[in-house]
Parts: structure tokens; sequence; C-alpha cells
């Protein structure tokens, strides 16, 4: 048995995870999914002409991928197990009511509209962009950010705001199967 770890590390291979969102609060899981490429040099959702491609049910993947290029097709069908759950309904929860982001919801979220909007290539308004920013650059530091968002001037309705015009942009340039 070798112990040692190998230097430099192997390159992460390139693997295709199947992504969930939520947007309604009543709804206990993902209503909706998307396959992501990950850990390659190019991490994409899933797209078909340049538009991201949504299913409803997690057995859709297979039918889903046949839009994708080949590139994404040939990383394969992922597991049926969910690798990450977009919540959108408690990132705006947590925006409005909560002072600490104790789970990352609220950041997961931010990060992944990011990664949603760069895919479609749509520039987020200026105000709403620094606002974003801003916010997870705060629960990159710490989980709270009640007592920060009141010091900086910033009131809950313009990160709710922001996010629901993130979601509106990726909506707009979405293919559901």
């Amino acid at each position: 048995m070798n112990d040692f770890v190998p230097f430099p590390p192997p390159e992460p291979l390139e693997a295709l995870y199947l992504v969930g969102f939520r947007l309604d609060p009543e709804i206990d899981g993902a209503q909706f999914y998307t396959l992501v490429a990950l850990e390659g040099e190019n991490e994409r959702p899933l797209m078909a002409n340049g538009r991201i491609v949504f299913f409803a049910n997690r057995g859709d993947a297979k039918r889903a991928l046949a839009l994708g290029d080949d590139a994404i097709k040939r990383l394969g069908i992922p597991s049926g197990e969910v690798e990450m759950l977009c919540d959108l309904a408690q990132a705006l929860y947590v925006a409005n009511a909560e002072n600490a982001d104790s789970d990352g919801v609220l950041m997961d979220s931010i990060a992944c509209m990011d990664d949603l909007l760069r895919a479609i290539q749509i520039s987020v308004p200026a105000e709403y962009m620094a606002t974003l920013s801003a916010i997870a650059a705060r629960l990159g530091e710490t989980p709270e950010f009640g007592s920060w968002i009141k010091e900086q001037g910033l009131d809950r309705e313009r990160i709710e705001d922001a996010l629901l015009w993130c979601i509106g942009a990726v909506a707009s340039k979405s293919k559901f199967v």
C-alpha cells in the first residue's frame, strides 16, 4: 500500500452533475433541474442554442442531454442524485428576514446565478451587480450580514430585487424540456 499523496496532484476529471432548483417555498425539494459540467477547464450548464436547458423530472436528464453539444454529451448521464440544490426560495427568505446565512443558501444561490448568467452572457445591471457582489464578499468572510447591511445603508428590498432580476434573466434565456 502506498500512502504517498501524488505530487503534483492529478488533474480533476470533468464530470456532469445534476443541479436542482427550488422557487416555491411551499414545495419541498427541487422543482426543476439542469446538468452542469464541473471540475474541468470549462465549467458550464447544459446549453442548447444559447439557452440553459432545464427539465422538471430527474428522469428527463437523458432527453435533456441529447440537446447539448458533443463535448457535454461525452460526459455521460450523471447519477440521479442531486449534487446541489439552488434553493432560491430560501435564499430570498434569508435575504429578507434573517441576519445570517447560516446554511450558506444565499451565498450558494448568488454563486449559482452568477454562473448561469455568465453562461447565457447577460450582464447584470450595475446597481444589482454591486449589491450582489458586496453581499457575496461579506458572506465569504462571515455568515452574519444583518448588521452589515444596516451599516452599508443597503435595504433588503434591493437584495431581493437583484436576486429576482437574476432569476428572471436566467428564465428568459432558458429552454424547458
